[in-house]
């Protein structure tokens, strides 16, 4: 039984588990000030849920105030892998890229305007940005 275990006396209760129970590791989210994002602050082991919360209260609420707090089994969240592709939203937003702008920016002074009219631009008022 770890050090930890030891000390909690969880007595005849909700929290009572055998002390062979295999622990499983929780993720702590605490919320500082309503309306505030809940922020990550770390990781407990414990057999079930409540001992998880009990565990989270008692050494995460010691560090600072919070208002909320989640505590949730790391095997029940998912998340998308680093070889995956880089997360965009669904809207075209390549505008905000700085690649490829000033093709894009040439391709639509030509709908407007003649060649030479681009190219006199270009040498006069931005030479490095074609």
């Amino acid at each position: 039984m770890s050090k930890i275990r030891e000390q909690f006396q969880a007595g005849e209760g909700e929290l009572a588990s055998s002390p062979e129970a295999d622990p499983k590791a929780y993720e702590v989210f605490i919320q500082l000030t309503r309306g505030q994002p809940h922020v990550h602050t770390g990781t407990v082991d414990a057999v079930d849920d409540k001992m998880a919360l009990e565990y989270a209260r008692k050494h995460y609420g010691r560090d600072q105030a919070c208002v909320h707090m989640w505590v949730v089994a790391r095997e029940a969240m998912i998340s998308a892998g680093y070889g995956d592709d880089i997360i965009w939203p669904l809207t075209d937003q390549d505008y905000r890229l700085a690649r490829g702008y000033a093709a894009d920016v040439r391709r639509k002074w030509e709908q407007f305007r003649s060649k030479e009219d681009v190219d006199r631009y270009q040498k006069e008022d931005i030479k490095d940005a074609f």
